[in-house]
C-alpha cells in the first residue's frame, strides 16, 4: 500500500467507486439493483445503503426555500453509521484516494491543499473525574476556558444568546477532546450532556456520559423518546472522513455526520455548528488529512434540512451556525 499504510477496513464507499475482480465487491450486472454496492467477506454478504441525495453536491437551494432540502432517509443513515462503507488507514493517508479525489473536492469547489496529521491513538481512554469537572465550572465564571483563542470566545458568546432555549435541556456534544464545551453548557443551565467521540471519554459527573455515535443511533430507534432537545459542536464535523483520527475515509463524511445528527434531533431542535469557513465566496479548502475549510458551495451541502437562524464569524478563521431541524 502506498506511504507504508494498511487499510485495516477493506469496506469500500457506496458511490462512485471503481469496481475491479479483486476488490473483495461482487459486481453488479445489468439489470441488477442499484441500491449499493455489495461486500461479499467470508461470512456473509452485506448490502450498503447508498449515501442517497446526501452525498449528491449537484443538489442546490430553490429560490422558494430558505433552505436546500434534500430526502434525509434515517434508517438508512443510521445503518451507514453503524457499517461505515470506506476504509480505515493506520497510519493515515497522506492524499486522498486517486478514485475519490472529484468526491473530496466536490467537483472542485474545494481547492487541494496538504497538511498531514495522525490523530489515531492505540489508548483512546480518557477519564475526567469529578474536581475536574468542577474547577472547569468555576474557571468558567471567572475566566475564559474555551479552546482556539477568540473562536472558543466567540462560540461562547453564540451559544449564551441562546441560553433560554438551552436552560433545562439535555443534548449532545459532538467531538471532544476537551470538555469546555460541555462545561460552557451546564453552566448556562443545561440538564445533561452526552458526548460522542471517535475515541471514548469517562465522565463522573452526573450530568455528563458518553455515547458512541452508533450506539446513540440504535437507542434513538429504539425508542424516540431519546431524541436530542439540541446538539453543539465546534471544530469537529470539518475532520469527519479524512482518516485523521482513524476514522473511515469518507469524501463526504461530514455532511453524513450533519445528517446523522438531524436525525438525533426532536424536529425544531437547535444544532449549534462551528467550523472553519471561507464566508462570501464558493470556493473552500480540502487541507488534507488535517480539516475543511468551508466556503459557500459546502455550507449550503452541509446545512441541508436545516433553517440557518445565525451564522456569525468568530476569530480569524471560523463560523458559528445556529441551526434548526426542519421536517
Amino acid at each position: 500500500m502506498a506511504n507504508g499504510t494498511t487499510p485495516v477496513q477493506s469496506r469500500q464507499p457506496c458511490h462512485d467507486v471503481p469496481q475491479n475482480s479483486n476488490s473483495g465487491q461482487v459486481q453488479l450486472t445489468e439489470g441488477q439493483s442499484k441500491i449499493g454496492y455489495i461486500w461479499d467477506d467470508t461470512d456473509s454478504t452485506h448490502s450498503f445503503p447508498p449515501c442517497g441525495q446526501i452525498c449528491n453536491f449537484s443538489m442546490h437551494k430553490k429560490k422558494e426555500d430558505l433552505f436546500l432540502r434534500k430526502e434525509f432517509n434515517c434508517k438508512n443513515i443510521f445503518l451507514r453509521l453503524k457499517n461505515p462503507p470506506g476504509k480505515v488507514y493506520i497510519p493515515p493517508l497522506r492524499q486522498p484516494p486517486p478514485e475519490l479525489l472529484l468526491d473530496f473536492t466536490q467537483n472542485g469547489s474545494l481547492v487541494l491543499s496538504p497538511k498531514y496529521k495522525d490523530g489515531t491513538r492505540t489508548d483512546r481512554k480518557v477519564h475526567r473525574k469529578l474536581e475536574e469537572i468542577k474547577t472547569l465550572l468555576a474557571d468558567d465564571k471567572v475566566k475564559n476556558i474555551a479552546k482556539y483563542d477568540l473562536q472558543g470566545v466567540g462560540y461562547k458568546q453564540v451559544l449564551s444568546k441562546y441560553q433560554d432555549q438551552l436552560k433545562g435541556k439535555s443534548g449532545m456534544v459532538i467531538g471532544s477532546i476537551n470538555p469546555w464545551v460541555e462545561v460552557i453548557l451546564l453552566n448556562l443551565g443545561v440538564k445533561h450532556v452526552t458526548t460522542v467521540d471517535y475515541n471514548p471519554v469517562f465522565f463522573d459527573h452526573p450530568q455528563l456520559s458518553f455515547e458512541f455515535m452508533s450506539d446513540l443511533a440504535d437507542e434513538i430507534t429504539k425508542n424516540q423518546s431519546l431524541l436530542m432537545d439540541f446538539a453543539a459542536s465546534f471544530s469537529s464535523l470539518e475532520h469527519s472522513g479524512l482518516g485523521r483520527y482513524g476514522d473511515p475515509i469518507n469524501p463526504n463524511g461530514d455532511l453524513e455526520a450533519a445528517a446523522q445528527i438531524w436525525c438525533m434531533l426532536k424536529p425544531g431542535a437547535l444544532f449549534y455548528l462551528g467550523i472553519p469557513v471561507n464566508f462570501g465566496t464558493p470556493e473552500g479548502w480540502l487541507v488534507f488529512n488535517a480539516h475543511r475549510i468551508y466556503g459557500e458551495a459546502r455550507i449550503e451541502q452541509i446545512t441541508a434540512n436545516y433553517e440557518i437562524l445565525e451564522r456569525t464569524p468568530v476569530g480569524r478563521l471560523h463560523g458559528v451556525f445556529v441551526l434548526r431541524k426542519v421536517l
